[in-house]
């Protein structure tokens, strides 16, 4: 039987390399990640990240999580060296931050990570993709989704903020990300470095957060199985300076 766990962040003044070895954002494919199961634990070792998060892409009519859940029980026997968590990676739905996620996902994962991907519209009745609008409309769409997020608080990690505005229009305002970690630094919600998003502004996005010293999660949004790690091995060079 696999123990009731739920991994633990800690606030960025808070971090040294062994708190920052983990990677909360995988993908395999079960879904749109490259590698098995297997292969992603693998390389966790390989690389000595610590703990690591299974964390796919789901919807509330999901189905195939609890054979999902299984395979990484049973892979992660043979990997000791490494704390396993599983969970999911799902779509903010609405500016009041509901997540698209049924009561058994909730109820099963241990890790649930709430991410802006389409555009819900302000009035109900659909959804648009974010490089159909222009970028001041889509930073601010974004900044208001994911602060009713944060204040919903239905999800553990606030993921890639600001990406989908830095992935479709090349930015994401830097006092946009401020409103964000006010928002979100008395919460029990953490903030997501997320190396496949943020590489481009590391620096001044880690000058902000030890500002308001949130709680943090780290992630390099592993699809191809190379970049296990790179998140932890970004922010590690920048605090060492």
């Amino acid at each position: 039987m696999r123990p009731d766990r739920r991994p633990k962040f800690y606030r960025f003044d808070a971090l040294t390399d062994a708190l920052l070895s983990r990677d909360f954002q995988v993908h395999t494919l079960w879904t749109d990640g490259k590698g098995t199961v297997r292969e992603v634990l693998q390389k966790a070792s390989d690389r000595k990240v610590r703990e690591i998060a299974f964390t796919e892409h789901a919807r509330h009519t999901s189905t195939y999580y609890p054979e999902f859940f299984a395979e990484i029980d049973r892979e992660a026997e043979d990997f000791p060296d490494l704390t396993v968590y599983r969970g999911f990676e799902v779509k903010i739905t609405d500016f009041d931050g509901n997540l698209d996620i049924s009561d058994d996902m909730r109820a099963k994962a241990e890790i649930i990570l709430a991410s802006v991907h389409s555009f819900p519209l302000r009035d109900g009745s659909g959804v648009i993709s974010p490089k159909t609008v222009d970028a001041s409309e889509a930073t601010r769409t974004e900044r208001d989704l994911s602060l009713g997020a944060i204040r919903a608080g239905k999800g553990d990690v606030m993921s890639h903020p600001g990406g989908m505005s830095m992935r479709f229009h090349g930015g994401f305002p830097l006092e946009y990300y401020e409103e964000l970690l006010d928002a979100i630094r008395d919460t029990d919600m953490a903030f997501e470095f997320n190396h496949s998003y943020h590489a481009p502004i590391l620096p001044e996005l880690v000058a902000l957060v030890r500002q308001y010293n949130p709680l943090v999660s780290i992630g390099s949004d592993v699809h191809d199985l190379d970049t296990m790690g790179r998140c932890r091995d970004a922010l590690q060079d920048l605090l060492r300076k």
